[in-house]
């Protein structure tokens, strides 16, 4: 059987190269100037070989069923419970962030 696994990169949008060779990512207000190698303050994007690509494509860092009081949807259905996911990265550095090991590590 052959097991499907994500790319190790997938290609992006929202950026352009400068005049001085670096790759600027232009998806959040910090417009990330990137060096091949070099992870934007999201830890998500990265420039590899002259081209932004995501890192974190596919990969889910966690998930877990939530009641949806914990999301901001003001009075939608109460007392269901939702599938909450998502992947590393966060563009923000919150003092005191809870959720600092999926983000940032």
């Amino acid at each position: 059987m052959t097991q499907l696994s994500p790319p190790k990169y997938f290609p992006t949008k929202y950026w352009q190269t400068l005049s001085d060779g670096r790759i600027q990512c232009d998806l959040c207000p910090h417009h990330c100037r990137l060096k091949n190698g070099q992870k934007g303050v999201c830890f998500v994007r990265e420039c590899q070989d002259n081209a932004v690509v995501l890192t974190t494509y596919g990969r889910s860092s966690g998930f877990c069923i939530d009641p949806i009081e914990k999301k901001p949807l003001y009075h939608f259905l109460p007392g269901t419970p939702v599938l909450s996911f998502g992947t590393a990265g966060c563009n923000l550095a919150c003092k005191f962030c809870q959720n600092w090991d999926i983000s940032k590590s």
